[in-house]
């Protein structure tokens, strides 16, 4: 059975904006995220990426993640994940990506912490 996958525009805190991905990030569904990600943040923004309705993450997904997180430090803001579903936290776990990617319990611990900095 396939799980459709679908974004969210949350609220906009300052230079911050909040999404909400729903289902499976694979590699269907990944350009999409990549697409509606990069629309939303504004240049020099930071983005809030909330996956706790991410069901399943693939290695594209992973990359998807990777790619805006890299865009974001570039252009001088961030990618924060917050929070994170446990079948999303695992494969980022196993993979150790916590280096890269800053991940927070919640939405508005991410904002406080952007609001801090």
């Amino acid at each position: 059975m396939s799980e459709s996958f679908t974004t969210v525009m949350g609220e906009r805190r300052g230079r911050a904006v909040v999404m909400r991905a729903r289902g499976r990030l694979d590699a269907r569904t990944s350009p999409l995220l990549l697409q509606r990600a990069e629309q939303a943040r504004p240049a020099g923004g930071h983005l809030v990426l909330n996956l706790a309705e991410v069901s399943f993450l693939s290695s594209a997904g992973v990359g998807a993640l990777m790619v805006l997180a890299e865009k974001a430090r570039q252009d001088g803001g961030s990618l924060r994940l917050a929070p994170v579903s446990a079948a999303a936290r695992s494969v980022l776990g196993v993979l150790n990506l916590d280096r890269f990617l800053t991940i927070d319990g919640s939405e508005d611990e991410a904002i406080s912490a952007l609001e801090a900095a």
